[in-house]
């Protein structure tokens, strides 16, 4: 009888103490978690590419972040329910700033020049080819749909008679694995040589459009993915991943910065436009140190996410399902944005991105 009596009294202790433990912790942990997001978005939007762990979490997939906030969720309806507001603000800042949701209610540029709704539209496309692998009769195809006015490739990698099956009697100009076409009458001004890699980073034009010339610029800057691959566990703690990161980084802001100006040199007050593989999110540091003086067209005018690589099979990531926001239309202040809307293709590794703006 003692014994039953022992077990009747402890029995509803711990059936009181069991939930309140694990209310403490889900409590604790939701204000770390959220506390924790407040820290990620710190790192990508203030500190950026200035550091080398900041600089690595603004190239990964960002929506994992909402996990432990979605599963702390489900902990709160059990345990402890006035944690959810906590969870469902975390959540929030993943979806909404976090992974750079854009919507035209939240960041609507399109206040830009007073242009009449008369004023004719330019619809200017951008696409990374890839080789034109694997498959580029979608991607001219996709682009043909658009029924755009400019083109500008990049990783065209030598002649591909399917440019001229799609865009009969338009101009063109090939150099290097850039290529950019229009139905207006065009001549190359530019090759942008850069000393920082070596290498080729775009190519400008002037394009004769029936309101008057604009200056065209096809970019691609070198990835960052090479320096984050180098990243290994042995090296990080010694130390030299970190400093060959950090280096790989100075040379890709170099490369950056010397075409910028080269193309700023080159359109002094004349519209322009510029469309590319940027390799780079619009909210780096790196990308709004010296491009941020232009309009991003999807950040004008577009809706959504945006993202437009990496569109392949992936092995530690959904296939087909990109996660950055890397290829940009940009227009300097003589343009209004009307519209910008990202693909959906797969026939290359890149969306392809799709502007209409007047002047």
């Amino acid at each position: 009888m003692e014994a039953t009596s022992t077990s009747d009294v402890n029995w509803p202790s711990q059936r009181v103490t069991v939930p309140s433990r694990m209310a403490r912790l889900v409590w604790a942990f939701s204000g770390l978690n959220l506390a924790a997001i407040c820290v990620v978005l710190v790192l990508v939007f203030v500190v950026s590419e200035r550091w080398w762990l900041s600089a690595a979490v603004t190239y990964l997939p960002r929506s994992p972040w909402a996990l432990p906030a979605l599963l702390l969720a489900v902990a709160g309806c059990i345990w402890h329910r006035p944690s959810l507001w906590a969870n469902v603000l975390a959540m929030g800042l993943v979806a909404g700033p976090l992974m750079e949701f854009r919507a035209p209610w939240i960041a609507d540029a399109r206040t830009g020049p007073a242009v009449a709704i008369t004023a004719p539209s330019l619809r200017f496309v951008t696409a990374n080819v890839q080789g034109y692998q694997p498959n580029f009769t979608e991607v001219v195809s996709e682009i043909s749909r658009q029924r755009p006015d400019i083109v500008v490739l990049q990783e065209a990698r030598g002649e591909h008679p399917l440019l001229d099956e799609f865009f009969p009697d338009w101009h063109h100009i090939h150099v290097d694995y850039y290529w950019i076409g229009s139905r207006y009458p065009l001549k190359q001004l530019h090759i942008g040589e850069t000393t920082a890699f070596g290498r080729v980073a775009g190519l400008v034009v002037e394009v004769e459009t029936p309101q008057g010339p604009i200056l065209v610029a096809d970019v691609h800057l070198m990835t960052a993915r090479r320096g984050l691959k180098e990243l290994s566990t042995s090296e990080l703690a010694s130390g030299q991943a970190q400093q060959d990161l950090e280096g790989f980084q100075m040379l890709r802001m170099a490369e950056s910065t010397e075409f910028r100006e080269q193309i700023r040199q080159l359109a002094g007050d004349k519209p322009l436009l510029i469309g590319g593989d940027f390799n780079t999110p619009a909210s780096s540091s790196l990308f709004q140190r010296d491009w941020g003086d232009l309009t991003s067209a999807f950040d004008a005018a577009g809706s959504g996410y945006g993202y437009t690589s990496p569109v392949k099979p992936q092995r530690l990531w959904i296939s087909y399902m990109p996660w950055a926001r890397i290829d940009h239309v940009l227009c300097s202040p003589h343009w209004l944005v009307r519209d910008c809307r990202v693909g959906q293709g797969r026939g290359s590794d890149h969306h392809i991105v799709t502007a209409e703006v007047a002047r």
